[in-house]
Protein backbone atom coordinates (compact mmCIF):
# COMPACT_ATOMS: atom_id res chain seq x y z
CA UNK A 1 0.00 0.00 0.00
CA UNK A 2 0.98 3.56 0.25
CA UNK A 3 2.89 6.08 2.35
CA UNK A 4 3.71 9.89 2.00
CA UNK A 5 5.99 12.23 2.73
CA UNK A 6 7.25 15.29 4.78
CA UNK A 7 3.97 15.49 7.03
CA UNK A 8 4.10 14.48 10.36
CA UNK A 9 1.95 14.17 13.32
CA UNK A 10 0.98 17.76 13.13
CA UNK A 11 -1.36 17.08 9.93
CA UNK A 12 -2.09 13.58 10.52
CA UNK A 13 -3.34 13.79 14.20
CA UNK A 14 -4.04 10.84 16.33
CA UNK A 15 -7.66 12.27 16.84
CA UNK A 16 -8.78 11.26 13.91
CA UNK A 17 -7.99 7.38 14.51
CA UNK A 18 -9.20 7.91 17.90
CA UNK A 19 -5.82 6.54 19.28
CA UNK A 20 -3.68 8.13 21.69
CA UNK A 21 -0.27 9.36 20.64
CA UNK A 22 2.37 6.16 21.55
CA UNK A 23 5.55 6.52 24.10
CA UNK A 24 7.68 8.21 22.73
CA UNK A 25 11.02 6.48 21.90
CA UNK A 26 14.24 7.16 20.24
CA UNK A 27 13.35 9.55 16.68
CA UNK A 28 12.94 7.28 13.55
CA UNK A 29 15.01 8.38 10.52
CA UNK A 30 13.17 11.36 8.80
CA UNK A 31 12.17 9.92 5.22
CA UNK A 32 13.99 11.39 2.19
CA UNK A 33 14.47 10.82 -1.36
CA UNK A 34 18.01 10.45 -2.99
CA UNK A 35 19.33 13.21 -5.95
CA UNK A 36 19.91 10.19 -7.84
CA UNK A 37 15.98 8.93 -8.02
CA UNK A 38 14.85 12.88 -8.42
CA UNK A 39 17.07 13.16 -11.12
CA UNK A 40 15.17 10.68 -13.04
CA UNK A 41 11.76 12.51 -12.82
CA UNK A 42 10.09 15.32 -14.92
CA UNK A 43 7.32 17.58 -12.55
CA UNK A 44 4.84 19.97 -13.40
CA UNK A 45 3.53 22.53 -10.52
CA UNK A 46 0.54 24.13 -10.52
CA UNK A 47 -2.00 22.99 -13.09
CA UNK A 48 -5.61 23.56 -12.95
CA UNK A 49 -7.18 20.18 -12.84
CA UNK A 50 -10.93 21.91 -12.05
CA UNK A 51 -12.80 25.16 -12.11
CA UNK A 52 -16.11 26.16 -9.49
CA UNK A 53 -16.68 29.57 -11.48
CA UNK A 54 -13.90 31.31 -9.94
CA UNK A 55 -12.48 28.88 -7.42
CA UNK A 56 -9.53 26.79 -9.16
CA UNK A 57 -7.81 23.74 -8.11
CA UNK A 58 -4.61 22.58 -8.76
CA UNK A 59 -2.16 19.47 -9.03
CA UNK A 60 1.33 18.78 -9.23
CA UNK A 61 2.34 15.86 -11.44
CA UNK A 62 5.41 13.65 -11.70
CA UNK A 63 6.40 11.40 -14.03
CA UNK A 64 9.35 9.23 -15.29
CA UNK A 65 11.22 11.88 -17.90
CA UNK A 66 11.78 8.71 -20.16
CA UNK A 67 9.36 8.82 -22.43
CA UNK A 68 7.58 5.76 -24.29
CA UNK A 69 4.69 3.82 -23.49
CA UNK A 70 1.93 5.37 -22.17
CA UNK A 71 2.35 4.82 -17.94
CA UNK A 72 -0.50 3.85 -15.51
CA UNK A 73 -1.72 6.90 -13.28
CA UNK A 74 -2.27 7.26 -9.58
CA UNK A 75 -3.65 10.53 -7.78
CA UNK A 76 -2.19 10.77 -4.34
CA UNK A 77 -4.76 12.70 -1.44
CA UNK A 78 -3.38 14.27 1.21
CA UNK A 79 -4.76 13.85 4.94
CA UNK A 80 -5.39 16.56 7.69
CA UNK A 81 -8.41 15.50 8.76
CA UNK A 82 -10.47 17.09 5.54
CA UNK A 83 -9.94 20.21 7.67
CA UNK A 84 -6.50 20.99 6.73
CA UNK A 85 -3.29 19.67 4.78
CA UNK A 86 -1.79 20.67 1.10
CA UNK A 87 -0.65 18.64 -1.30
CA UNK A 88 2.68 19.27 -1.01
CA UNK A 89 2.95 16.72 2.05
CA UNK A 90 2.39 14.21 -0.27
CA UNK A 91 5.13 15.49 -2.64
CA UNK A 92 7.94 12.33 -1.53
CA UNK A 93 5.17 10.09 -2.40
CA UNK A 94 4.47 10.91 -5.43
CA UNK A 95 8.11 11.23 -6.33
CA UNK A 96 8.61 7.49 -4.98
CA UNK A 97 5.78 5.94 -6.93
CA UNK A 98 7.21 7.48 -10.00
CA UNK A 99 10.12 6.55 -9.93
CA UNK A 100 8.57 3.09 -10.25
CA UNK A 101 6.80 3.52 -13.11
CA UNK A 102 3.60 5.50 -12.71
CA UNK A 103 2.71 9.27 -13.46
CA UNK A 104 1.48 10.40 -10.42
CA UNK A 105 -0.42 13.67 -9.20
CA UNK A 106 -0.61 15.43 -5.29
CA UNK A 107 -4.15 17.50 -5.74
CA UNK A 108 -5.60 20.17 -3.72
CA UNK A 109 -9.01 19.32 -2.54
CA UNK A 110 -11.66 21.83 -1.15
CA UNK A 111 -11.24 21.43 2.88
CA UNK A 112 -14.17 21.09 5.23
CA UNK A 113 -13.97 24.67 6.18
CA UNK A 114 -14.67 25.87 2.83
CA UNK A 115 -17.27 22.84 1.27
CA UNK A 116 -18.79 20.24 2.79
CA UNK A 117 -19.09 16.60 1.82
CA UNK A 118 -18.97 15.97 -0.86
CA UNK A 119 -17.06 18.31 -2.10
CA UNK A 120 -13.88 16.82 -1.39
CA UNK A 121 -14.64 13.84 -3.16
CA UNK A 122 -16.30 15.85 -5.89
CA UNK A 123 -12.79 16.98 -6.16
CA UNK A 124 -11.05 13.53 -6.27
CA UNK A 125 -13.27 12.96 -9.46
CA UNK A 126 -12.55 15.67 -11.54
CA UNK A 127 -8.86 15.10 -11.13
CA UNK A 128 -9.23 11.40 -12.01
CA UNK A 129 -11.39 12.77 -15.09
CA UNK A 130 -8.35 15.32 -15.52
CA UNK A 131 -6.07 13.18 -16.16
CA UNK A 132 -7.88 10.92 -18.71
CA UNK A 133 -8.81 14.26 -20.68
CA UNK A 134 -4.91 15.12 -20.65
CA UNK A 135 -3.98 11.99 -20.65
CA UNK A 136 -2.11 12.68 -24.60
CA UNK A 137 0.31 14.87 -23.52
CA UNK A 138 1.82 13.72 -20.13
CA UNK A 139 1.70 10.14 -21.38
CA UNK A 140 -1.03 9.00 -19.11
CA UNK A 141 -2.83 5.23 -20.27
CA UNK A 142 -6.46 6.48 -19.97
CA UNK A 143 -7.78 2.55 -18.66
CA UNK A 144 -5.17 2.45 -15.84
CA UNK A 145 -5.58 5.15 -13.24
CA UNK A 146 -5.54 4.59 -9.16
CA UNK A 147 -5.63 6.76 -5.88
CA UNK A 148 -4.51 6.14 -3.28
CA UNK A 149 -4.17 8.19 0.10
CA UNK A 150 -3.16 8.98 3.75
CA UNK A 151 -5.74 9.57 6.41
CA UNK A 152 -8.40 11.65 5.58
CA UNK A 153 -6.94 10.47 2.23
CA UNK A 154 -7.16 7.22 2.82
CA UNK A 155 -11.22 7.65 3.09
CA UNK A 156 -11.22 9.35 -0.03
CA UNK A 157 -9.54 6.90 -1.72
CA UNK A 158 -11.54 3.90 -0.57
CA UNK A 159 -14.65 6.06 -1.07
CA UNK A 160 -13.78 7.06 -4.93
CA UNK A 161 -12.76 3.40 -5.54
CA UNK A 162 -15.94 2.37 -4.45
CA UNK A 163 -18.54 4.94 -5.19
CA UNK A 164 -18.49 4.56 -8.98
CA UNK A 165 -21.76 5.29 -10.47
CA UNK A 166 -23.13 6.97 -7.62
CA UNK A 167 -24.63 10.05 -9.52
CA UNK A 168 -24.42 12.22 -5.97
CA UNK A 169 -21.09 11.70 -5.35
CA UNK A 170 -19.56 12.52 -8.74
CA UNK A 171 -19.59 16.50 -8.68
CA UNK A 172 -18.21 18.70 -11.20
CA UNK A 173 -15.46 20.23 -11.87
CA UNK A 174 -15.20 20.12 -15.60
CA UNK A 175 -14.57 17.41 -18.28
CA UNK A 176 -17.50 15.31 -17.55
CA UNK A 177 -17.18 13.22 -20.56
CA UNK A 178 -14.76 11.27 -19.02
CA UNK A 179 -14.52 8.90 -16.93
CA UNK A 180 -13.55 8.77 -12.62
CA UNK A 181 -13.64 5.32 -12.50
CA UNK A 182 -10.05 3.70 -10.90
CA UNK A 183 -8.67 0.67 -11.63
CA UNK A 184 -7.04 0.42 -8.31
CA UNK A 185 -7.19 1.58 -5.03
CA UNK A 186 -4.86 1.86 -2.00
CA UNK A 187 -6.20 3.41 1.00
CA UNK A 188 -3.74 4.01 3.92
CA UNK A 189 -4.77 4.87 7.88
CA UNK A 190 -7.89 5.06 6.39
CA UNK A 191 -11.52 4.70 7.79
CA UNK A 192 -13.76 2.63 5.62
CA UNK A 193 -17.16 2.27 7.29
CA UNK A 194 -18.73 5.19 8.82
CA UNK A 195 -21.93 3.91 9.96
CA UNK A 196 -19.95 2.26 13.60
CA UNK A 197 -20.33 2.92 16.61
CA UNK A 198 -17.30 3.92 17.18
CA UNK A 199 -17.58 7.15 14.62
CA UNK A 200 -20.25 7.87 15.89
CA UNK A 201 -19.10 7.95 19.49
CA UNK A 202 -16.14 10.54 17.90
CA UNK A 203 -18.53 12.70 15.94
CA UNK A 204 -20.52 13.67 19.17
CA UNK A 205 -17.80 14.96 20.74
CA UNK A 206 -18.20 18.96 21.94
CA UNK A 207 -14.62 19.37 20.10
CA UNK A 208 -14.35 17.07 16.98
CA UNK A 209 -12.38 18.50 14.57
CA UNK A 210 -13.17 15.91 12.31
CA UNK A 211 -16.73 14.32 11.26
CA UNK A 212 -19.11 16.80 12.32
CA UNK A 213 -16.99 19.73 9.95
CA UNK A 214 -16.55 17.37 7.26
CA UNK A 215 -20.08 15.85 7.12
CA UNK A 216 -21.71 19.12 8.91
CA UNK A 217 -23.51 16.84 11.23
CA UNK A 218 -23.20 14.55 13.71
CA UNK A 219 -23.70 10.41 13.05
CA UNK A 220 -26.86 10.22 15.01
CA UNK A 221 -28.33 13.18 13.46
CA UNK A 222 -27.60 12.39 9.71
CA UNK A 223 -27.29 8.61 9.35
CA UNK A 224 -28.27 8.98 5.63
CA UNK A 225 -25.03 11.50 5.05
CA UNK A 226 -22.19 8.88 7.12
CA UNK A 227 -23.81 6.01 5.04
CA UNK A 228 -23.14 8.01 2.10
CA UNK A 229 -19.98 9.15 3.12
CA UNK A 230 -19.33 5.53 3.72
CA UNK A 231 -16.79 3.44 1.83
CA UNK A 232 -17.99 0.27 3.15
CA UNK A 233 -21.60 1.07 2.08
CA UNK A 234 -20.95 1.16 -1.55
CA UNK A 235 -19.09 -2.25 -2.19
CA UNK A 236 -19.95 -4.31 -5.31
CA UNK A 237 -18.27 -6.29 -7.08
CA UNK A 238 -17.72 -3.91 -9.88
CA UNK A 239 -15.58 -2.26 -7.44
CA UNK A 240 -11.65 -2.26 -8.30
CA UNK A 241 -9.08 -4.02 -6.53
CA UNK A 242 -8.76 -1.87 -2.73
CA UNK A 243 -6.31 -2.54 -0.84
CA UNK A 244 -5.33 -1.24 2.76
CA UNK A 245 -2.40 -0.36 4.65
CA UNK A 246 -1.93 1.36 8.41
CA UNK A 247 0.49 1.61 11.11
CA UNK A 248 0.59 -1.69 13.84
CA UNK A 249 0.37 1.42 16.37
CA UNK A 250 -2.68 2.87 15.03
CA UNK A 251 -6.37 2.13 15.92
CA UNK A 252 -7.68 -1.21 14.67
CA UNK A 253 -9.88 0.21 13.17
CA UNK A 254 -7.81 1.55 10.28
CA UNK A 255 -7.07 -2.33 9.11
CA UNK A 256 -10.97 -2.43 7.60
CA UNK A 257 -11.25 -5.82 8.87
CA UNK A 258 -15.19 -5.78 7.69
CA UNK A 259 -14.42 -3.67 4.46
CA UNK A 260 -11.94 -6.27 3.22
CA UNK A 261 -14.11 -9.49 4.26
CA UNK A 262 -16.98 -8.22 2.06
CA UNK A 263 -14.69 -7.27 -0.73
CA UNK A 264 -13.12 -10.78 -0.58
CA UNK A 265 -16.67 -12.27 -0.34
CA UNK A 266 -17.57 -10.30 -3.51
CA UNK A 267 -14.25 -11.68 -5.19
CA UNK A 268 -12.68 -8.13 -5.18
CA UNK A 269 -9.03 -7.74 -4.76
CA UNK A 270 -7.88 -6.29 -1.35
CA UNK A 271 -5.17 -6.87 1.20
CA UNK A 272 -3.56 -5.40 4.47
CA UNK A 273 -0.09 -4.18 5.02
CA UNK A 274 0.39 -3.89 8.64
CA UNK A 275 3.67 -1.57 9.12
CA UNK A 276 5.36 -2.79 12.53
CA UNK A 277 6.16 -0.45 15.28
CA UNK A 278 4.11 2.22 13.05
CA UNK A 279 2.38 5.13 14.39
CA UNK A 280 -0.74 6.47 11.96
CA UNK A 281 1.76 9.38 10.72
CA UNK A 282 4.37 7.14 9.56
CA UNK A 283 5.00 8.85 5.91
CA UNK A 284 7.77 10.75 7.77
CA UNK A 285 9.42 7.81 9.02
CA UNK A 286 12.04 6.40 5.70
CA UNK A 287 11.74 2.54 7.29
CA UNK A 288 8.00 2.72 7.25
CA UNK A 289 7.84 4.93 3.92
CA UNK A 290 10.27 2.00 2.34
CA UNK A 291 7.54 -0.39 3.21
CA UNK A 292 4.64 0.96 2.38
CA UNK A 293 6.11 2.16 -1.24
CA UNK A 294 6.97 -1.01 -1.92
CA UNK A 295 3.63 -2.59 -1.24
CA UNK A 296 1.57 0.13 -3.30
CA UNK A 297 3.91 -0.29 -6.24
CA UNK A 298 4.08 -4.10 -6.24
CA UNK A 299 -0.44 -3.45 -5.85
CA UNK A 300 -0.53 -0.90 -8.54
CA UNK A 301 2.11 -2.61 -10.64
CA UNK A 302 -0.52 -5.99 -10.42
CA UNK A 303 -3.94 -4.24 -11.23
CA UNK A 304 -2.60 -1.07 -12.98
CA UNK A 305 0.09 -2.05 -15.70
CA UNK A 306 -0.39 -5.70 -15.51
CA UNK A 307 -4.26 -5.58 -15.50
CA UNK A 308 -5.08 -7.58 -12.89
CA UNK A 309 -3.32 -10.35 -14.71
CA UNK A 310 -0.08 -11.85 -12.91
CA UNK A 311 3.38 -11.83 -14.48
CA UNK A 312 3.72 -15.87 -14.48
CA UNK A 313 6.76 -17.14 -15.95
CA UNK A 314 8.40 -20.27 -16.42
CA UNK A 315 12.03 -21.65 -17.06
CA UNK A 316 10.91 -24.95 -18.38
CA UNK A 317 11.83 -25.75 -22.27
CA UNK A 318 8.31 -25.65 -23.32
CA UNK A 319 5.28 -23.99 -21.57
CA UNK A 320 2.80 -26.35 -19.58
CA UNK A 321 0.32 -23.40 -20.56
CA UNK A 322 -2.15 -23.07 -24.08
CA UNK A 323 -0.47 -20.90 -26.37
CA UNK A 324 -1.55 -17.06 -25.56
CA UNK A 325 -3.43 -18.17 -22.22
CA UNK A 326 -3.81 -15.47 -20.00
CA UNK A 327 -4.21 -15.91 -16.14
CA UNK A 328 -7.41 -15.15 -14.36
CA UNK A 329 -6.73 -13.78 -10.60
CA UNK A 330 -9.39 -15.22 -8.75
CA UNK A 331 -9.83 -12.73 -5.19
CA UNK A 332 -6.71 -11.79 -3.76
CA UNK A 333 -5.23 -10.24 -0.52
CA UNK A 334 -6.06 -13.10 1.57
CA UNK A 335 -4.27 -14.22 4.90
CA UNK A 336 -3.58 -17.67 3.10
CA UNK A 337 -5.04 -19.29 -0.07
CA UNK A 338 -5.12 -23.45 -0.19
CA UNK A 339 -6.94 -26.45 -1.06
CA UNK A 340 -7.71 -26.15 -4.73
CA UNK A 341 -9.85 -28.91 -6.27
CA UNK A 342 -11.98 -29.53 -9.69
CA UNK A 343 -14.84 -31.33 -9.05
CA UNK A 344 -16.20 -31.30 -12.79
CA UNK A 345 -16.10 -27.44 -13.97
CA UNK A 346 -16.23 -26.25 -10.41
CA UNK A 347 -13.12 -24.85 -8.78
CA UNK A 348 -13.46 -25.16 -4.66
CA UNK A 349 -10.44 -23.45 -2.55
CA UNK A 350 -10.05 -21.65 0.55
CA UNK A 351 -9.25 -18.45 1.92
CA UNK A 352 -8.59 -20.20 5.27
CA UNK A 353 -7.43 -17.98 7.98
CA UNK A 354 -9.97 -15.39 6.21
CA UNK A 355 -13.01 -18.16 7.41
CA UNK A 356 -13.97 -18.32 3.69
CA UNK A 357 -14.02 -21.34 1.13
CA UNK A 358 -15.36 -20.12 -1.92
CA UNK A 359 -16.00 -22.17 -5.47
CA UNK A 360 -15.89 -20.87 -8.78
CA UNK A 361 -16.46 -21.69 -12.55
CA UNK A 362 -15.53 -20.06 -15.73
CA UNK A 363 -18.96 -19.03 -16.50
CA UNK A 364 -20.44 -17.96 -12.81
CA UNK A 365 -17.26 -16.47 -11.25
CA UNK A 366 -16.62 -16.55 -7.53
CA UNK A 367 -19.45 -17.53 -4.89
CA UNK A 368 -18.86 -17.63 -1.05
CA UNK A 369 -19.32 -21.64 0.21
CA UNK A 370 -18.91 -20.89 3.63
CA UNK A 371 -17.81 -17.63 5.00
CA UNK A 372 -17.53 -19.49 8.46
CA UNK A 373 -15.00 -21.72 7.60
CA UNK A 374 -13.12 -23.57 10.63
CA UNK A 375 -9.71 -22.69 8.60
CA UNK A 376 -10.67 -25.77 6.49
CA UNK A 377 -7.37 -26.46 3.45
CA UNK A 378 -8.83 -28.84 1.19
CA UNK A 379 -11.56 -30.39 -0.11
CA UNK A 380 -11.94 -34.26 -1.57
CA UNK A 381 -14.67 -35.78 -3.14
CA UNK A 382 -16.30 -38.84 -0.79
CA UNK A 383 -17.94 -40.51 -3.62
CA UNK A 384 -21.59 -39.91 -2.07
CA UNK A 385 -21.64 -36.08 -3.51
CA UNK A 386 -19.98 -34.70 0.18
CA UNK A 387 -16.25 -33.83 0.46
CA UNK A 388 -13.40 -34.90 3.10
CA UNK A 389 -12.55 -31.68 4.99
CA UNK A 390 -9.32 -31.03 7.27
CA UNK A 391 -10.02 -28.23 9.21
CA UNK A 392 -7.22 -26.59 11.41
CA UNK A 393 -9.45 -24.64 13.91
CA UNK A 394 -10.68 -27.49 14.97
CA UNK A 395 -8.21 -30.03 14.50
CA UNK A 396 -10.27 -32.28 12.98
CA UNK A 397 -10.71 -34.39 9.85
CA UNK A 398 -14.54 -34.29 8.93
CA UNK A 399 -17.02 -34.32 6.27
CA UNK A 400 -18.66 -31.93 4.91
CA UNK A 401 -22.24 -31.76 2.64
CA UNK A 402 -22.75 -30.40 -0.63
CA UNK A 403 -23.94 -27.23 1.02
CA UNK A 404 -20.94 -26.83 3.22
CA UNK A 405 -22.59 -27.95 6.38
CA UNK A 406 -20.42 -30.68 8.76
CA UNK A 407 -22.17 -34.46 8.46
CA UNK A 408 -19.77 -36.22 11.03
CA UNK A 409 -16.34 -35.98 12.19
CA UNK A 410 -14.27 -38.53 11.47
CA UNK A 411 -11.30 -38.14 13.62
CA UNK A 412 -10.00 -35.68 15.88
CA UNK A 413 -7.85 -37.53 18.09
CA UNK A 414 -4.37 -39.74 17.65
CA UNK A 415 -3.76 -42.31 20.52
CA UNK A 416 -6.21 -40.32 23.08
CA UNK A 417 -4.16 -37.00 21.93
CA UNK A 418 -5.67 -33.86 19.90
CA UNK A 419 -4.62 -33.86 16.40
CA UNK A 420 -2.09 -31.06 15.61
CA UNK A 421 -3.08 -29.05 12.89
CA UNK A 422 -4.62 -31.16 10.05
CA UNK A 423 -3.18 -29.51 6.33
CA UNK A 424 -3.54 -31.76 3.47
CA UNK A 425 -5.61 -34.84 2.26
CA UNK A 426 -5.94 -37.11 -0.21
CA UNK A 427 -8.07 -39.96 -1.20
CA UNK A 428 -6.65 -43.31 -3.00
CA UNK A 429 -8.44 -45.79 -5.29
CA UNK A 430 -9.62 -47.76 -2.42
CA UNK A 431 -11.15 -45.15 -0.80
CA UNK A 432 -9.15 -44.63 2.47
CA UNK A 433 -8.03 -41.06 3.34
CA UNK A 434 -4.84 -39.71 4.09
CA UNK A 435 -3.79 -36.77 5.56
CA UNK A 436 -0.67 -34.74 6.93
CA UNK A 437 -0.47 -33.51 10.73
CA UNK A 438 2.15 -30.76 11.42
CA UNK A 439 2.15 -28.60 14.19
CA UNK A 440 1.84 -25.07 12.43
CA UNK A 441 0.45 -21.86 14.59
CA UNK A 442 1.04 -23.20 17.51
CA UNK A 443 3.56 -20.55 18.04
CA UNK A 444 1.46 -17.88 17.51
CA UNK A 445 -1.63 -19.13 19.34
CA UNK A 446 -0.74 -19.29 22.97
CA UNK A 447 -4.01 -20.14 24.09
CA UNK A 448 -3.90 -23.66 21.94
CA UNK A 449 -2.00 -26.65 23.64
CA UNK A 450 -0.34 -28.84 21.13
CA UNK A 451 -0.49 -32.77 22.80
CA UNK A 452 1.14 -34.53 20.21
CA UNK A 453 4.98 -34.79 20.17
CA UNK A 454 5.18 -36.08 16.19
CA UNK A 455 3.53 -34.44 13.31
CA UNK A 456 2.35 -37.82 11.30
CA UNK A 457 0.89 -38.98 8.07
CA UNK A 458 -1.66 -40.43 8.75
CA UNK A 459 -4.80 -43.36 6.87
CA UNK A 460 -8.29 -42.98 8.02
CA UNK A 461 -9.98 -46.44 6.98
CA UNK A 462 -14.08 -45.10 6.06
CA UNK A 463 -15.23 -48.60 6.57
CA UNK A 464 -13.61 -49.16 9.97
CA UNK A 465 -13.20 -46.12 10.99
CA UNK A 466 -9.91 -46.69 12.13
CA UNK A 467 -7.03 -44.07 12.35
CA UNK A 468 -3.21 -45.05 11.78
CA UNK A 469 -0.21 -43.53 11.47
CA UNK A 470 1.54 -44.45 7.82
CA UNK A 471 4.03 -42.47 8.30
CA UNK A 472 6.30 -40.67 11.20
CA UNK A 473 9.20 -38.83 11.68
CA UNK A 474 8.24 -35.64 9.47
CA UNK A 475 9.63 -31.97 10.77
CA UNK A 476 6.40 -30.05 9.21
CA UNK A 477 4.83 -33.18 6.74
CA UNK A 478 2.10 -30.95 4.50
CA UNK A 479 0.69 -31.80 0.59
CA UNK A 480 0.04 -34.97 -0.50
CA UNK A 481 -0.45 -36.66 -4.15
CA UNK A 482 -0.79 -40.32 -4.75
CA UNK A 483 0.57 -41.37 -8.42
CA UNK A 484 -1.56 -41.68 -11.22
CA UNK A 485 -1.81 -45.49 -11.36
CA UNK A 486 -1.81 -45.27 -6.97
CA UNK A 487 1.68 -46.99 -6.45
CA UNK A 488 3.18 -44.33 -4.93
CA UNK A 489 2.59 -41.78 -2.57
CA UNK A 490 4.51 -38.58 -2.81
CA UNK A 491 5.21 -36.02 0.58
CA UNK A 492 6.25 -32.50 0.91
CA UNK A 493 7.94 -31.88 4.39
CA UNK A 494 8.64 -27.96 4.64
CA UNK A 495 10.78 -28.12 7.21
CA UNK A 496 13.05 -29.66 4.64
CA UNK A 497 13.59 -29.65 0.94
CA UNK A 498 13.24 -33.27 0.11
CA UNK A 499 10.09 -34.50 -1.69
CA UNK A 500 9.61 -37.79 -0.42
CA UNK A 501 7.96 -41.11 -2.09
CA UNK A 502 6.82 -44.02 -0.68
CA UNK A 503 5.38 -47.14 -1.85
CA UNK A 504 2.02 -48.45 -0.99
CA UNK A 505 1.36 -51.81 -0.74
CA UNK A 506 -1.87 -53.85 -1.28
CA UNK A 507 -2.81 -53.60 2.48
CA UNK A 508 -2.51 -49.93 2.28
CA UNK A 509 0.88 -50.04 4.28
CA UNK A 510 4.01 -47.40 2.97
CA UNK A 511 7.10 -48.76 2.56
CA UNK A 512 10.38 -47.28 3.27
CA UNK A 513 10.90 -43.66 2.52
CA UNK A 514 12.38 -42.13 -0.35
CA UNK A 515 13.62 -39.33 -1.68
CA UNK A 516 12.41 -38.67 -5.26
CA UNK A 517 13.51 -34.96 -5.42
CA UNK A 518 15.77 -32.25 -3.14
CA UNK A 519 15.42 -28.66 -4.36
CA UNK A 520 17.26 -25.87 -3.10
CA UNK A 521 14.67 -24.14 -1.37
CA UNK A 522 12.17 -25.06 1.59
CA UNK A 523 8.76 -24.15 2.48
CA UNK A 524 7.45 -27.26 0.17
CA UNK A 525 3.85 -27.23 -0.55
CA UNK A 526 0.99 -28.87 -2.26
CA UNK A 527 1.63 -31.54 -4.90
CA UNK A 528 -0.38 -32.26 -7.89
CA UNK A 529 0.18 -34.69 -11.07
CA UNK A 530 -1.13 -33.05 -14.22
CA UNK A 531 -2.19 -35.04 -17.35
CA UNK A 532 1.16 -36.06 -18.50
CA UNK A 533 1.91 -37.54 -15.10
CA UNK A 534 4.50 -34.97 -14.45
CA UNK A 535 4.38 -34.07 -10.87
CA UNK A 536 3.86 -30.48 -9.71
CA UNK A 537 5.18 -29.26 -6.20
CA UNK A 538 4.80 -25.67 -4.60
CA UNK A 539 7.59 -24.63 -2.94
CA UNK A 540 8.69 -20.62 -1.59
CA UNK A 541 10.50 -20.26 -5.06
CA UNK A 542 7.37 -21.32 -7.27
CA UNK A 543 5.73 -24.38 -8.35
CA UNK A 544 8.48 -27.59 -9.61
CA UNK A 545 7.84 -29.68 -12.18
CA UNK A 546 9.18 -33.11 -12.21
CA UNK A 547 9.25 -35.78 -14.75
CA UNK A 548 8.67 -39.74 -13.45
CA UNK A 549 12.45 -40.13 -12.69
CA UNK A 550 12.42 -37.36 -10.03
CA UNK A 551 14.33 -34.67 -12.84
CA UNK A 552 13.57 -30.84 -12.24
CA UNK A 553 12.49 -29.97 -15.55
CA UNK A 554 11.69 -25.95 -14.84
CA UNK A 555 10.21 -23.35 -12.02
CA UNK A 556 6.64 -21.88 -12.43
CA UNK A 557 6.87 -18.07 -10.82
CA UNK A 558 3.38 -16.68 -9.72
CA UNK A 559 2.99 -12.81 -7.70
CA UNK A 560 3.55 -15.03 -4.20
CA UNK A 561 4.55 -18.24 -2.64
CA UNK A 562 2.28 -21.02 -4.19
CA UNK A 563 0.53 -23.19 -2.03
CA UNK A 564 -1.44 -25.68 -3.84
CA UNK A 565 -2.06 -27.00 -7.39
CA UNK A 566 -5.05 -28.59 -9.15
CA UNK A 567 -5.83 -29.91 -12.96
CA UNK A 568 -9.46 -30.24 -14.01
CA UNK A 569 -10.28 -33.88 -14.85
CA UNK A 570 -10.16 -33.91 -19.03
CA UNK A 571 -11.42 -33.07 -21.22
CA UNK A 572 -10.79 -29.95 -19.59
CA UNK A 573 -7.74 -28.25 -19.40
CA UNK A 574 -8.02 -25.68 -16.97
CA UNK A 575 -5.26 -25.53 -13.77
CA UNK A 576 -5.73 -23.68 -11.00
CA UNK A 577 -2.84 -22.34 -8.83
CA UNK A 578 -3.45 -20.93 -5.39
CA UNK A 579 -0.72 -18.74 -3.56
CA UNK A 580 -0.78 -17.06 -0.24
CA UNK A 581 -2.71 -14.10 -1.67
CA UNK A 582 -5.34 -15.50 -4.42
CA UNK A 583 -6.04 -18.12 -7.02
CA UNK A 584 -4.89 -18.35 -10.63
CA UNK A 585 -6.01 -20.32 -13.18
CA UNK A 586 -5.68 -20.46 -17.01
CA UNK A 587 -5.25 -23.58 -19.52
CA UNK A 588 -2.82 -25.73 -20.27
CA UNK A 589 -1.63 -26.87 -23.43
Amino acid sequence: MLRSCLVIAALFTPALSGQPAPTKKAPAQKTALGPALLATLESHAGLTYARYGPRELQLDLHRPAARGTPLPAVVCLHGGGWFRGERGNLTQLAQALAARGFVVVTISYRLSGEAKFPAALHDAKAAVRWLRANAATYGIDPGAIGVTGLSAGGHLAALLATSGGVAALEGAGGHAAHSSAVQAAVAMGAQSDFETDRIRTLSERPDDPHYTPFLGATQRAQPALYTLASPRHHVDRADPPLAFITGELDDPSTRADTTRRDLMRLGVATGLTVIPQAPHAFLGQQRAFDVAVNAAAAFFTLHLTHRGRPPVETTLAESPFAFGARWTTIGGGYGGSEGAQWIGEKLHFAAHHDRFAFTWTERAGLAVWRDDSPEATSFRPDGRGSFYVVEQTTRQLARWNARGERIEVLADRFEGKRLNRPNDCVVHADGTVWFTDPDFLFAQRKDEVKELTEQNLYRYDPRTRALTAAARGFGKPNGLAFSPDGKFLFVTDSAGADLLRFAVAADGSLGPREIFATLKVRGLDGLAFDHAGRLWCAALDGVHVFDAAGHDLGVITLPSKATAIAFAAAPSRLVCITTREAAFVTNLR
